[in-house]
């Protein structure tokens, strides 16, 4: 009786059994992680092993690269399977396996072996891109850097861009010269609401607060830029030989095409000139992403200017099936944005023309008139081709031409003439002769005035970028040699700092190639 009461060695019994329990667990966290570690190795190898296979640009068999990569890390025995699905622009590989792993402590509760399974499938392919290829044709981009420039952009659209016949999806690049302005074209411009004061050429200007957001809606007027030469001192052209917003096809815009021999065409025939305003590029880029463009490029479509296959885009923003994309390059920084001044853009001038019906400009006549009398007699008119006659032969009390001369607007005196050349042809003689005062010759001289500078435009800029970066569009940015300015507006607009790329001289190709790849990337889908 005494030794069932006896309670001695009540503590070492359960300590013995706790022992062995700990022992057990630590045995088994042993095992498992063991086979935690083989299972991420398998995975991850085999993760790299599909994404290498499934690369497009790699032309081996792909089955033969995953097998490679398993090889190499000691894991072949371990591969069940390779299947591969591929068209003319996609590729899709998936692999699987598992490894029996012999357990060192488990095996005693009854578990001999644990299986470490793996599968990894990867896909690159191009599904519903849409893309905005923003190029800085400015004047500083003359000589060596356009002509790399459109190397590097034509490579990007070849790249991008798959043959026909694709069935994995559609990538279409929207194409956005730039200089000072952005050239909406003779093709895209009319889908636009542009204002009516003429009818020379297609730029837009925006008030500061539009960058606020990236749509530019069709049915919403935009400010037509005026049409002017503010350079030019020529006084016998028919028209004006640099106009600021260029004229026709020139450097324009091209909406959502998915022809890379188009593309590349159209890039070619880029030439630089101009000041830079990458604001109103990116502007232009972000808004044929937005899908208020839609019944603009719908109305392209039907007008056979766009593929019927892209005729909802640009897509939603919420669209799952479609990622979007600016890229945008410089080799500058943001300069002065010019306009002529309210006052010039509508409206008549005072010059009249006489072109003597004929359609040679070489001898239309012109006059200035320089006194405005109460009523419609006794005005007073410069002949201009009398300037350098005597006191009594340029100045008549009617136009050269009499009633077949008729009054030319402002818009067709500075489509014809440059603003210093209407001034030093017209302005000069009666400014000299006291009939013109030095304010109104000089305001005539400087028809134009800038609307945004430098800084202001730097603003602009980073604005519309955030508004863009807001929408998930995702953008590229690419400093080719440009200065520090432009260099930090650029980083400022990138998507992140990765998104940012200082190039020089022929990394602008591999730059563009880079991007075009990372456009394309291979994504882990499973």
């Amino acid at each position: 009786m005494r030794f069932f009461a006896e309670e001695d060695g009540n503590i070492t019994i359960f300590s013995v059994f706790m022992t062995v329990l700990i022992l057990a667990i630590t045995g088994a966290s042993v095992d498992l992680m063991r086979y935690e570690a083989t299972r991420a190795r398998m995975q991850a190898t085999m993760d790299r092993a599909v994404l290498a296979a499934a690369d497009l640009d790699q032309e081996q068999d792909p089955v033969a690269v995953v097998n490679d990569y398993m090889t190499k890390a000691g894991l072949l025995d371990v591969l069940a399977q390779v299947e591969v699905d591929q068209g003319l622009n996609y590729r899709t590989v998936s692999a699987d396996g598992a490894a029996d792993m012999d357990t060192i402590f488990l095996h005693m509760s009854g578990f001999d072996q644990l299986t470490a399974p793996a599968r990894s499938v990867a896909e690159e392919k191009i599904s519903n891109v849409e893309i905005s290829l923003v190029l800085d044709v400015s004047g500083s981009m003359q000589g060596s850097r356009i002509s790399k420039m459109r190397d590097a952009a034509q490579e990007f659209v070849d790249t991008v861009i798959v043959p026909d016949g694709d069935t994995a999806g559609l990538t279409t690049v929207s194409v956005i010269p730039y200089n000072a302005t952005v050239n909406l074209g003779t093709t895209a411009g009319p889908y636009w609401r542009l204002s009516d004061t003429h009818g020379y050429s297609n730029c837009a200007i925006f008030p500061d607060a539009s960058f606020d957001q990236t749509a530019v809606s069709p049915e919403t007027e935009l400010e037509r830029l005026g049409h002017f030469d503010l350079s030019s001192t020529n006084e016998t052209t028919s028209e004006i030989p640099n106009p600021w917003c260029r004229t026709g096809n020139e450097s324009a815009v091209v909406v959502h095409s998915a022809d890379a021999a188009a593309l590349s065409a159209h890039i070619a025939t880029f030439e630089a000139g101009g000041n830079t305003a990458i604001d109103l590029g990116v502007k232009w880029g972000a808004a044929l992403l937005d899908p208020a463009a839609q019944p603009v490029v719908a109305a392209m479509s039907a007008d056979g200017h766009v593929i019927p296959d892209a005729a909802t885009r640009p897509a939603a923003f919420e669209d799952p099936e479609a990622i979007k994309f600016i890229v945008v390059m410089t080799d500058g920084a943001n300069t002065t944005e010019y306009d002529l001044k309210p006052r010039y853009k509508t409206g008549l001038s005072d010059i009249w023309i006489d072109d003597r019906g004929t359609a040679d400009p070489g001898d239309d006549r012109f006059s200035l008139r320089v006194v405005d009398n109460p009523g419609s007699q006794n005005d007073r008119w410069f002949w201009h081709r009398y300037e350098n006659s005597g006191w009594s032969y340029r100045y008549r009390s009617r136009p050269d031409g009499g009633g077949d001369a008729r009054r030319m607007s402002h818009a067709e005196l500075f489509a014809r003439f440059g603003t210093k050349a209407v001034a030093r042809k017209m302005y000069t003689q009666p400014y000299y002769d006291g009939y013109v005062s030095y304010d109104a010759y000089y305001d005539i001289y400087y028809a134009y005035r800038a609307i945004v500078n430098g800084d202001a435009a730097d603003s602009r800029l980073s604005d519309i970028c955030e508004a863009a970066r807001d929408t998930g569009i995702v953008i590229f940015a690419v400093a080719f040699e440009a200065p520090q300015g432009g260099k930090d507006a650029l980083l400022d607009c990138a998507s992140s700092p990765s998104h940012y790329f200082d190039v020089e001289g022929v990394e602008i190709t591999d730059t563009f190639h880079a991007i075009a790849r990372q456009i394309n990337a291979l994504r882990l889908i499973q």
